[in-house]
């Protein structure tokens, strides 16, 4: 998981609520109300041009700008505010990039991304102030029809996911959903059963299902990636030992 641009927030998720402004603030009189209980995502300053880069793997779902009203499409995004955007199913959650170049594309709906793919470059369109990019993340099961428009705070969903990336490389994707306990369990079947054949592993080894992406599978699947990964990366196998080794006696 990485940040969509490399660069700190001007304006974070709740900050900024409309509702107490007076009628005559010029927020109001421009936009409207629109964020009444506060902004809805994170604003990254970025100069126009910047490339804007998916969060983590997924599938394009829109490209530019939305028609009609914000009644028009699920994710109820305004149209003229969001200006071009791109949206992404990123598994467990939903990420909108919002006030794009418009035009400037480097992705089409329906194509499967990588974490760090080029989605187009950062503008300044719709309902923008000045040039940045505005994320925004919409969990599984959102409700719009809710405060904040179902989204949820993105610094919640980068800090979560991006210590398993840069702590041991050889978990990013594969299994953020996955709670430290069941890392640790998982962990310790894999190393055990790193040098033997998937069919040689016992058949309780795969007793434990999993998500991944938002979606069950069974352990079978999860370990026989992982084991593949691993032995593509045997250099990781040392630090993903010691992690389970201190995990265990942090609960001895």
């Amino acid at each position: 998981m990485i940040k969509p641009v490399n660069y700190e927030p001007s304006q974070h998720f709740g900050d900024n609520p409309t509702s107490i402004l007076s009628a005559d603030h010029w927020l109001i009189q421009t936009f409207g109300n629109y964020q009444p209980d506060g902004h809805t995502g994170i604003d990254y300053p970025c100069p126009s041009g910047t490339p804007v880069k998916a969060v983590t793997s997924g599938t394009v779902l829109h490209v530019g700008w939305f028609g009609g009203s914000y009644l028009d499409n699920p994710y109820w995004i305004a149209p003229s505010f969001a200006g071009y955007c791109y949206v992404v199913d990123h598994g467990d959650f939903v990420g909108i990039y919002a006030h794009c170049l418009d035009g400037g594309a480097r992705v089409r709906v329906g194509q499967r991304v990588t974490e760090g793919q080029v989605l187009g470059p950062s503008g300044n369109t719709g309902g923008s102030t000045g040039d940045h990019l505005h994320f925004e993340v919409l969990p599984d099961g959102w409700i719009v029809n809710s405060r904040m428009y179902g989204r949820i705070n993105p610094a919640n969903i980068l800090a979560r996911i991006s210590t398993q990336s840069t702590t041991v490389q050889t978990s990013k994707g594969f299994l953020m959903a996955l709670s430290d306990k069941q890392q640790t369990e998982l962990y310790n079947r894999i190393i055990r059963y790193v040098d033997s054949k998937v069919s040689d592993v016992p058949k309780r080894v795969w007793g434990m299902p999993v998500r991944r992406g938002g979606k069950q599978i069974s352990a079978l699947q999860e370990l026989a990636d992982a084991k593949t990964l691993i032995i593509k990366q045997q250099a990781t196998i040392d630090a993903l030992t010691a992690k389970v080794n201190a995990q265990q006696a942090v609960t001895k």
